[in-house]
């Protein structure tokens, strides 16, 4: 009977012992596996700190040469005049012209792998104003964004690369050269505008020789930086060209002339472009007495069949305006010589009596001119316009559109509207430039 007790007891001790060492085991199993979940989360957490570190220095580079392009759209507008014009400043555009704008001194021409010393490349310098300097040195506008910037005029061979051929029209080829180009030999510039003054829509197009009176395409390529992310972005931008000019005065509905007083030139002031005719109506010419009128044609064109929505162009241009006007105006002055202004108006009918101004004028619905009123650029007008000229009268010098077919323009008195195509340019200068294509490169 003791012995098998005795033998109980042993069989029992020695299962304990056996499930001691299987406890052992097991809590010796679950911290290695612990550990390996710690070592696994610790790889895990500064990978996924790695990787978003990377991607946050991947997006501020990619602003950073966002960035660089805006600046490069804001340093073309405007005159060559201004001490932060980073643009073309020939008499004509200058196919080698190249620009950078840089927001390091340290920066060097290896730094960028499409450097051709054949063309100018100008770093310009704003304060002083150098706009051909060659030096290398900071001349952004930001100081605390790293990007650098490279401006070119668009070529042939620019196009051709895109995939321009024969076949498959990037740009329309007025320059007779329908040979393949290469980078050493690119070709004319690709200029952007209404190529011929019957043109409705403005198009990208060359030349056979340079052309001052249109604006080449942009090429603007920027480089990002932030910690050891790098990215580049290439746009094409163009001058905004404003509605086509088929006179300096141009009418939707009809025009009615009153009187001997009216004065209506369509030879460019300017001296630029070709004479157009003194005033182009969708609709008929009516009134009496015996105005003057100068151009090509030399008289009036009723029943033209080149329509312009005038009310399109306002839509485009009003978001940059600078003045508002709401209510009805005398003896204000908006702008100056030197100070090109865009105004928007959004009433039944402005009045506008002894104004003088510099710029573009908007006004969406009907606009009557009185007294002494002066225009240096553009105005647009969906109703319909009355001009009543006193004293001196009223002189437009530019171009002045109403976009209502069915109504009636009028001039009474002391008018004179002549065509100034340098009026204009200075009108339109300080639009945005407009970007036509945007890619990332990496």
């Amino acid at each position: 009977m003791n012995l098998k007790r005795q033998s109980k007891n042993l069989h029992m001790k020695l299962t304990y012992a056996a499930e001691s060492g299987i406890v052992l085991i097991a809590v010796l199993a679950l911290v290695t596996v612990l550990a390996l979940v710690g070592i696994v989360s610790v790889v895990t957490t500064n990978t996924d700190i790695k990787i978003s570190s990377n991607y946050k220095t991947s997006v501020q580079a990619l602003y950073a040469a966002q960035a660089g392009t805006e600046e490069a759209r804001a340093r073309l507008r405007g005159s060559s005049s201004a001490n932060t014009y980073t643009g073309d400043t020939a008499a004509s555009p200058n196919p080698k012209w190249s620009a950078y704008i840089l927001t390091s001194n340290s920066w060097q021409t290896s730094d960028d792998p499409d450097y051709n010393a054949n063309y100018e490349n100008y770093i310009p310098k704003h304060n002083p104003i150098d706009h051909t300097n060659k030096a290398i040195v900071a001349n952004s506008l930001q100081t605390d964004i790293s990007y650098w910037v490279k401006m070119r005029h668009k070529r042939e061979y620019d196009a051709e690369q895109a995939g321009h051929t024969t076949t498959s029209l990037h740009y329309d080829d007025k320059d007779e050269d329908e040979a393949t180009h290469t980078a050493e030999l690119p070709g004319n510039i690709v200029y952007y505008g209404y190529e011929d003054s019957l043109a409705t829509t403005a198009v990208q197009f060359t030349s056979n020789s340079p052309l001052a009176k249109y604006k080449p395409v942009e090429i603007i390529t920027a480089y990002g930086y932030s910690g050891s992310s790098l990215n580049k972005i290439e746009i094409e931008v163009v001058c905004y060209p404003g509605p086509p000019i088929f006179a300096p005065f141009y009418s939707k509905g009809g025009v009615t002339i009153n009187g001997s007083s009216g004065k209506f030139y369509g030879t460019d002031t300017c001296s630029v472009n070709s004479s157009l005719p003194p005033i182009y109506t969708n609709g008929s010419m009516g009134g009496g007495g015996n105005p003057t009128y100068t151009g090509n044609p030399p008289s009036p064109v009723e029943s033209g069949t080149l329509v312009i929505n005038v009310e399109e162009y306002i839509q485009v241009m009003k978001d940059n305006a600078t003045i508002t006007i709401t209510e009805d105006q005398s003896g204000t002055n908006y702008g100056d010589a030197s100070n090109f202004v865009t105004c928007y108006a959004n009433m039944a009918e402005l009045k506008l009596n002894n104004v003088t101004g510099f710029g573009i004028l908007l006004v969406e619905g009907d606009l009557e001119l009185g007294g002494n009123f002066n225009w240096n650029g553009l105005i647009l007008v969906t109703g319909k316009i009355k001009m009543n000229g006193g004293g001196t009268g009223i002189i437009i010098s530019g171009a002045i559109f109403s976009g209502d077919s069915s109504q009636t323009d009028s001039t009474n008195g002391q008018v004179t509207v002549k065509y100034d195509s340098c009026e204009i340019e200075n009108a339109l200068i300080n639009q945005p430039l407009k970007v036509i294509k945007w890619r990332e490169i990496y």
